[in-house]
């Protein structure tokens, strides 16, 4: 596999997507599977859903012609080329099945919570069976069995925090779109082009839906598309090789949490709040990081812009992670962690001046 080949993953989802997104718009319109307005929603008219199904068929149909049509290299990593896209295919269709109905439904936090579970154990049997496991330094040690259940939390818990950010328009798609921009962009650098490929494919066909769902949005994702990428950016974090030695070890730990810092971080502020205001936490309102910026005075895109330039400046911090010594790593992470308090002190600041609370 070379580079230019990882160029046709990402012009070739790109392009599809950009042609299956306005067919998913009509469709939705023709059968009803729209979004309608509410108290806790700032659209005001009824929007197409269906964009994460094309989403998903652009990204399946550009890996699975990788599958057919390329010979993948997949030594940096326990699974090979044809069972890595086999799984790959079938675990973002299995995630963009659940949203779907949830989307369809209006399934319950709980039931939700469960279903994607139900998934992450199903994809994650060939995958902890293949030796693909987020290990955090437990190899070897007496708490070894942990990295089993941590890998099904840890793709359970980007999936839902991927969907908890699609509350803006154009901010979950722009956010997953650099995510995989920057997982394509390491693992080249690291040489693993094999998840490489996988992340640009993802990256194109999240780009071409972007257009349409940048606002004033024409359709919406949908929880189809939302759970799709998060659990596929999950899949990617966990299979990615951020050195040039290729150990997923020390350094490492840190790059996809960079990558995946604006979802976590708006995870974190919103469970955050529902605690402290003793609201449960499955609930929906309207207290994300979008939000809270556009209460402050930034317009919708201004707000959306703002966090997209966040994501991007914490993916570029992941790039500058595999040139550092680990003390450096830790203290890059420290001052990381810093800025993001300053942040969220800075935003509390302000909204407490503006409600006088």
């Amino acid at each position: 596999m070379s580079i230019k080949e990882i160029g046709f993953a990402f012009f070739a989802a790109l392009s599809l997507s950009v042609l299956l997104t306005p067919l998913a718009r009509r469709v939705a319109l023709k059968y009803g599977f729209v979004d309608k307005p509410d108290r806790r929603k700032r659209h005001l008219m009824t929007t197409p859903l269906l964009g994460g199904m094309a989403i998903y068929l652009a990204f399946g149909i550009a890996v699975l012609a990788g599958l057919l049509f390329l010979n993948g290299d997949s030594s940096m990593i326990s699974i090979g080329w044809k069972p890595l896209c086999i799984m790959v295919i079938i675990g973002a269709g299995l995630m963009s099945i659940v949203g779907l109905v949830d989307d369809i439904l209006g399934l319950s936090p709980a039931i939700k919570l469960i279903l994607h579970t139900i998934a992450a154990v199903l994809v994650g049997f060939i995958f902890i069976t293949k030796g693909a496991l987020l290990s955090v330094f437990l190899t070897g040690s007496s708490f070894a069995w942990l990295t089993a259940p941590l890998t099904v939390i840890w793709l359970v818990g980007i999936t839902n925090s991927v969907n908890l950010l699609d509350h803006a328009d154009g901010l979950s798609a722009g956010t997953c779109a650099i995510a995989a921009i920057f997982f394509s962009i390491l693992n080249i650098l690291s040489g693993n082009l094999s998840i490489a490929f996988i992340s640009a494919a993802l990256a194109g066909a999240t780009i071409g839906f972007f257009f349409f769902n940048y606002n004033p949005a024409s359709i919406f994702m949908g929880d189809c598309g939302s759970n799709m990428l998060g659990f596929m950016l999950g899949m990617i974090a966990v299979l990615g090789v951020y050195t040039s030695e290729g150990s997923i070890r020390e350094i490492a730990i840190f790059t996809p949490i960079f990558i995946l810092a604006l979802p976590l971080i708006d995870t974190a502020f919103v469970l955050k709040y529902r605690w402290k205001i003793r609201k449960p936490i499955f609930n929906a309102d309207r207290n994300h990081l979008a939000h809270r910026l556009m209460r402050l005075g930034l317009t919708h895109n201004q707000s959306v812009t703002v966090l997209l330039v966040v994501a991007a400046l914490m993916g570029t911090l992941a790039l500058l992670l595999p040139t550092l010594e680990p003390y450096q790593a830790v203290l890059l992470f420290i001052h990381a962690l810093g800025l993001v308090g300053l942040f969220s002190f800075f935003i509390n600041r302000a909204e407490t001046r503006e409600t006088g609370e």
